[in-house]
């Protein structure tokens, strides 16, 4: 499992390997649906997105 530390004083514990969703921005849903259902298996629970990001928080956002 992938290693967990506080993120601040939020009290959420992140992982420190984490998802830069940039990649994210040009995909189908179809594909980062794909991606996104990797991560969690694999125990990511921090992804990293902006509205540079393109359409990226779009394809996380139903998730």
């Amino acid at each position: 499992m992938i290693e967990k530390r506080a993120f601040g004083r939020t009290g959420h514990r992140s992982t420190v390997t984490l998802f830069g969703a940039a990649a994210l921005a040009q995909a189908s849903q179809g594909d980062a649906d794909r991606a996104l259902e990797v991560l969690l298996r694999h125990g990511v629970n921090h992804i990293d997105t902006a509205a540079r990001y393109g359409d990226s928080e779009l394809r996380i956002g139903p998730w």
